[in-house]
């Protein structure tokens, strides 16, 4: 199933939020990751200037927001729920989750099911008649110095991790260069540091079996390599004629 498809089945709920700033840079979050879904309950200056400014292009987001009397309400048709909590000063008997342990599962309940995820306001966080009403919890590991995050900060975690799940390819068209193309790099390599008395003729292998393992680790491209090959030319060129190539006669990658 597409992912737009599952980010639209997730909603996320801010109760009793103060700040309307809040709000604003909440939506600018969600957006960034792909969600849609606001529900507010008992907001503050929902349509505020300042919550407008702050959503930014995700303006949206707040304009078309539900907003609601009870957290009850906005949960009515959602089907799995899932609160956020601090574990500072707080007993549960239920099982804390990591944002990035949670994303598995609300792509899985989301492939048909309605997800909402649900935060608390930004002095006390959720209630423990709130928290009751979740069927998982989450918790936002954080440095026990400070373990205080924004509720705008909290929503982009939790949103980055569910964006994260789906596995971006963050370079879907790179193309690799060959083996072939590599070795043939690699032997343009060696002859062009043998000839400036780089590489030891009785013991080359010495220094390129290094410079394998740094120029082995990159993904090279073929761009890479054509580059790379026409530094060697021009080096080459150098050492047997003693000045530069004429720029229009060098082959630019």
């Amino acid at each position: 199933m597409a992912a737009g498809g599952v980010f639209e089945r997730i909603a996320v709920v801010l109760v009793e939020t103060v700040q309307p700033g809040n709000i604003g840079s909440a939506a600018r979050a969600m957006s960034t990751m792909g969600l849609s879904r606001l529900k507010l309950v008992n907001p503050r200056g929902v349509l505020s200037s300042e919550c407008l400014k702050m959503a930014g292009k995700a303006v949206d987001l707040v304009t078309s927001a539900g907003v609601f009397t009870s957290l009850e309400a906005a949960l009515e048709d959602e089907n799995v729920v899932i609160g956020t909590t601090s574990s500072r000063d707080r007993e549960t008997k239920q099982r804390l989750y990591s944002p990035r342990e949670i994303a598995p599962l609300v792509h899985e309940y989301a492939q048909s099911q309605r997800v909402a995820i649900v935060f608390g306001s930004e002095k006390r966080g959720l209630r423990d008649e709130h928290l009751a009403r979740c069927q998982y919890l989450i918790t936002i590991p954080a440095h026990p110095d400070y373990p205080v995050l924004n509720l705008a900060q909290a929503v982009m975690v939790v949103a980055y991790e569910i964006y994260n799940c789906l596995g971006i390819d963050l370079n879907p068209h790179l193309e690799l260069a060959t083996q072939r193309s590599r070795e043939e790099m690699f032997e343009h390599l060696e002859k062009t540091l043998l000839r400036i008395g780089f590489l030891s003729s009785s013991n080359p292998g010495n220094i390129m079996d290094a410079i394998r393992r740094f120029l082995g680790r990159a993904d090279l491209t073929p761009r890479d390599i054509q580059i790379l090959r026409g530094i060697l030319s021009q080096v080459e060129w150098f050492a047997q004629e003693g000045h530069k190539l004429d720029a229009g006669s060098i082959r630019k990658p």
